[in-house]
C-alpha cells in the first residue's frame, strides 16, 4: 500500500532559518563536501522549520516531483515531535555533492541525506530517520514495549532471537500481543518473495524469466505506463517490489506466481489468518475499498470463499481502476479491520526465519533484496553487517519487520504493528520507537 514517504521515500524536499543566518557546519570532514553542499544542508534546517525560499535551495526538478505542500505537511509532523529546527551538527560527505547529515532538533535529532546537482541546489533529500529524545531515554525493550502499548488503537510488538529455534511458546525478548493479527499493509509482499524463491529453488522459475505487460490495467508503480510487450525480468520486479513498495511490481510478480501457490507459502510460513484468503493483489484490494463507495467490498465479504475468488476472477478484475475512486484522499482508514493482508508480529518473524535459514542460492538472492532498502535504520549500516527490512502503511495501518545480524553475530527479528481505524496513525512516533529497539537489541 503506501509507504513511508516520511522516512524512506522522500526523495527530494527543504531551505534556512529566516529569521538567523544559517548555522555553521560543525567540523567533521567537511574539507570533501563542495561550498553548495554545505550551504544548501545548513539550508535544510529552515525547509523543516517551513521557512525559507524554496527555488532558491532546491532544482526544479526537485521541486516537479514534491510539491511544496507535500514539504510543509512533513515538517510540520517532524516538529510535532521534536519541535524546531536549530542546527545542522553534522555533515559527513560521501562526495564533493553529497553527504549525510544531522540536524538538532529542541527536543532530538533528524539524520537526512542531501545532493546537490550541477547548479548548486538540492536534487536529493532524504530523511533517514528521526530520533526523539524521548525514546532516546528509553533505556530497555521492555520499555519500547511499554511505549507501543500508550498508543491508541491495537498495537502489537515482538523482538525475537534467532540464533537457535525456541521451543514453542518460549519467551521473547519483549512482547506486546505478539500472536495478535493486525493489518499489515505491504508487508504482505514478504510471501510473494518467499513463494519466488521457493518456485526458483524448484527449477521451475529462474531469477532471469521475464513477464511480459499484457496491457492490463496496473496499480500506481513503475509499471504502469510501460507499453504492452514491455518484457521484465523477476528479479527487476522483486527488488522494485522490496525496494520502494512499487506496487505494480507486486501484482505482476502475485499472477505470474499464481495466488493460490502464494496461499499455500502463507500457509508454510504459518500465516493463519482467514482474511488472507484469497491473497489480495493491490489492485484488486483497492477496488474492493473504493468502487462504489465499498459497496462491492460489502459484497465480496459477504461471500464465502468460491464466492470471493468468483467476483475476484469476474467483476473485480472488470471494473477500470477510475472506479476506485479518490480513496484515502481524506487521510483516514477505510476498512482496515477486514479488507487489508493480516498477520501477527510473530507470523512476520517467522517470515524472516525462513529467509535467513534459507541457504539455497535463490534464498541468499532473497536476502540481498530485502536488504536493498533498510527502512527505518537508513543509516545504520555501521551497526549490522546485515540489515533486512519490510514495512507496510496505509491510514490507520503501519507496520514494521526487521531481520537482523549484530556484529557480535547474532541474527534477531523485529516485528511491529499498529492499527487504529479511528484515525491516521503517527508514523514518526512507531518508526522512532523500531529504531530505538532495533539500537537497543545492538547494545
Amino acid at each position: 500500500m503506501r509507504y513511508l514517504i516520511s522516512l524512506t521515500l522522500l526523495a527530494s524536499s527543504v531551505p534556512v532559518l529566516a529569521q538567523s543566518p544559517p548555522a555553521p557546519v560543525a567540523a567533521a570532514p567537511v574539507a570533501a563536501a563542495s561550498p553548495a553542499l554545505i550551504q544548501r544542508t545548513n539550508e535544510v534546517v529552515a525547509v523543516l522549520n517551513g521557512e525559507g525560499d524554496l527555488a532558491a535551495t532546491f532544482a526544479p526538478e526537485f521541486l516537479a516531483q514534491v510539491p511544496p505542500a507535500a514539504m510543509r505537511q512533513l515538517s510540520g509532523q517532524i516538529a510535532g515531535q521534536l519541535g524546531r529546527a536549530l542546527r545542522i551538527e553534522q555533515l559527513v560527505p560521501r562526495d564533493a555533492n553529497s553527504g549525510s547529515a544531522v540536524v538538532a532538533y529542541e527536543r532530538g535529532k533528524a539524520r537526512i541525506r542531501v545532493a546537490v546537482g550541477a547548479d548548486g541546489k538540492i536534487a536529493g533529500l532524504l530523511i533517514s530517520g528521526i530520533e526523539p529524545a524521548a525514546s532516546a531515554a528509553l533505556t530497555s525493550i521492555d520499555a519500547i514495549a511499554g511505549e507501543f502499548r500508550k498508543l491508541p488503537g491495537r498495537t502489537a510488538f515482538v523482538v525475537e532471537s534467532l540464533d537457535r529455534a525456541p521451543a514453542r511458546g518460549a519467551p521473547t525478548a519483549a512482547q506486546v500481543a505478539p500472536d495478535s493479527a493486525l493489518a499489515i499493509g505491504s508487508s504482505f509482499k514478504l510471501v510473494i518473495l518467499a513463494e519466488l524463491v521457493r518456485q526458483i529453488d524448484a527449477h521451475q522459475r529462474t531469477w532471469d524469466d521475464v513477464v511480459t505487460l499484457d496491457g492490463h490495467e496496473l496499480p500506481g508503480g513503475g509499471y504502469t505506463q510501460k507499453p504492452a510487450g514491455t518484457r521484465v525480468p523477476l528479479r527487476e520486479l522483486a527488488e522494485a517490489m522490496i525496494k520502494v513498495s512499487d506496487n505494480s511490481a507486486t501484482d505482476l510478480l502475485l499472477f505470474t506466481l499464481g495466488r493460490e501457490r502464494v496461499e499455500a507459502m502463507a500457509a508454510q510460513l504459518g500465516w493463519r489468518s482467514p482474511l488472507d484468503r484469497p491473497f489480495l493483489g493491490t489492485m484488486e484490494a483497492f477496488k474492493l475499498k473504493g468502487v462504489g463507495g465499498g459497496a462491492l467490498g460489502t459484497r465480496y465479504l459477504a461471500a464465502n470463499l468460491a464466492g470471493k475468488r468468483r467476483l475476484l476472477a469476474g467483476e473485480v478484475a472488470a471494473a477500470p481502476g477510475s472506479a476506485i475512486g479518490s480513496l484515502f484522499a481524506d487521510g483516514k482508514p477505510v476498512r482496515i479491520d477486514t479488507l487489508e493482508w493480516f498477520a501477527s508480529p510473530r507470523e512476520l518473524v517467522a517470515a524472516m526465519r525462513w529467509f535467513k535459514d534459507h541457504a539455497t542460492p535463490a534464498g541468499v538472492e532473497a536476502r540481498r533484496i530485502l536488504a536493498i532498502n533498510a527502512g527505518p535504520l537508513a543509516g545504520m549500516a555501521d551497526t549490522f553487517s546485515y540489515i533486512g527490512y519490510k514495512g507496510g502503511s496505509e491510514p490507520g495501518v503501519i507496520s514494521m519487520t526487521l531481520l537482523l545480524h549484530d556484529k557480535a553475530g547474532h541474527w534477531t527479528a523485529l516485528s511491529a504493528g499498529w492499527n487504529n481505524p479511528a484515525a491516521a496513525v503517527d508514523e514518526l512516533i512507531f518508526t522512532a520507537l523500531v529504531r530505538r529497539a532495533a539500537q537497543l537489541v545492538a547494545q
